[in-house]
């Protein structure tokens, strides 16, 4: 990863790790429990410790950055394009908002790929450089565009699933900070999918690839 993950060590990580629990609990049909999950870019271990109370949930990041309550929880200082695990080591890998401050693209995605088991799922926040509301990332190349992401999966061998959309429609259940999108028809926040200043999927290793 190239940027620091200074940010996200000062925040406190528990509504999005319930955020992505809910996604999981969709993609599973349960809640995730009894797992093996991976947590990329874990920075100060908020979200791994979360995952961690039902499954066992191992955090990387490209530096030790997790609060001092939370050493105890499996962390390792490694870059994501560069993993230090087993092929199809762990049922789910969670990589938010990460993908923009990594080396390459490519190299992440073929990680995650290559640790996941074929039958597990993958969840990848990002934010969105093709949305005018996008905050934050002021030069930063690597923020991912739009029409860039599905490509991106798709080559890597995942069957793709957007979510943003299922969040705003149901922001109770996704924990979403604002509520107001509730009332706008999903026909109608599909077609301004583009624009949304994120995106989050559920990924899933495609039968047919390699």
């Amino acid at each position: 990863m190239r940027l620091s993950a200074r940010p996200v060590v000062g925040l406190r990580r528990e509504r999005k790790a319930r955020m992505i629990n809910a996604f999981l609990t969709d993609a599973l049909g349960k809640p995730p429990s009894g797992l093996r999950i991976l947590d990329i870019g874990c920075g100060n271990g908020d979200m791994t410790a979360q995952f961690s109370k039902y499954n066992y949930c191992v955090g990387l990041d490209v530096q030790n950055q997790v609060r001092e309550e939370l050493r105890s929880i499996p962390h390792c200082v490694a870059r994501s394009e560069a993993m230090p695990f087993h092929d199809a080591s762990f049922d789910v890998v969670i990589s938010h908002h990460v993908i923009e401050h990594v080396d390459s693209h490519d190299g992440h995605m073929s990680e995650i790929r290559r640790v996941l088991k074929p039958d597990g799922v993958a969840y990848l926040g990002t934010p969105n450089l093709s949305s005018p509301f996008m905050r934050g990332h002021v030069g930063n190349s690597m923020v991912l565009s739009y029409e860039s992401m599905h490509p991106l999966f798709e080559r890597h061998g995942f069957a793709v699933e957007e979510c943003y959309t299922r969040m705003l429609s149901r922001p109770d259940r996704y924990h979403c900070e604002t509520g107001v999108t509730r009332w706008i028809p999903a026909i109608l926040l599909n077609s301004v999918r583009r624009w949304y200043p994120s995106q989050c999927f559920l990924l899933r290793v495609r039968s047919n690839s390699a």
